[in-house]
């Protein structure tokens, strides 16, 4: 299934603490509740992994983040049963990221750290080594580990400059910008 094809508005923003903000809140809901009906309606499990994430993704943009951690272990625990190992790790890495909205600080560190470290080790993972950074980054600046996050926006943003996508690049600069600007009133 693709996103795009939902008859709901699962679009949003970030605000000024670069967190996605739903345009519609509560299309988002519906939404959500579209993908929990389709998932369960789903023989294939790498197919209902996918949409368990992307409910793990919404529900989080909303503030469900118990919900959330549920469902990103369930998409994980899906794709490593059929050995699905992108699959697994683009789901860790949005584990990650609801662990930090939780500000569950040595889960979401643990996380990323774990994750850095299976970059290390998988060079297929490699496509995906820009958002780890990226998300990592905005967690420890949410930690006031600054010096830490910009380390992190700057591997980001060397990896998206050779990707060459401008949206990527702008969110990077707008996370170092913010950086910049705490490191500048601390």
């Amino acid at each position: 299934m693709n996103i795009r094809d939902l008859p709901f508005n699962m679009s949003y923003r970030f605000n000024e603490q670069l967190r996605e903000v739903p345009i519609n809140p509560h299309q988002m809901k519906q939404g959500i509740i579209y993908l929990k009906k389709r998932a369960l309606e789903e023989e294939d499990e790498c197919a209902a992994a996918k949409t368990y994430g992307h409910i793990g993704v919404y529900e989080r943009i909303l503030g469900e983040l118990t919900s959330s951690e549920r469902h990103l272990l369930l998409a994980i625990y899906l794709y490593d049963r059929h050995a699905d190992t992108i699959g697994e790790f683009l789901n860790t890495i949005r584990l990650g990221h609801t662990y930090h909205w939780q500000e569950q600080w040595d889960k979401a560190n643990e996380t990323f750290q774990l994750l850095i470290e299976q970059l290390k080790a998988d060079e297929d993972l490699h496509i995906y080594e820009d958002f780890v950074y990226q998300y990592y980054g905005k967690c420890l600046l949410d930690q006031r580990v600054v010096s830490r996050a910009h380390h992190y926006f700057q591997r980001a943003l060397e990896i998206r400059l050779k990707k060459g996508d401008k949206e990527l690049i702008e969110s990077t600069n707008s996370c170092i910008r913010l950086c910049l600007n705490k490191l500048k009133h601390s």
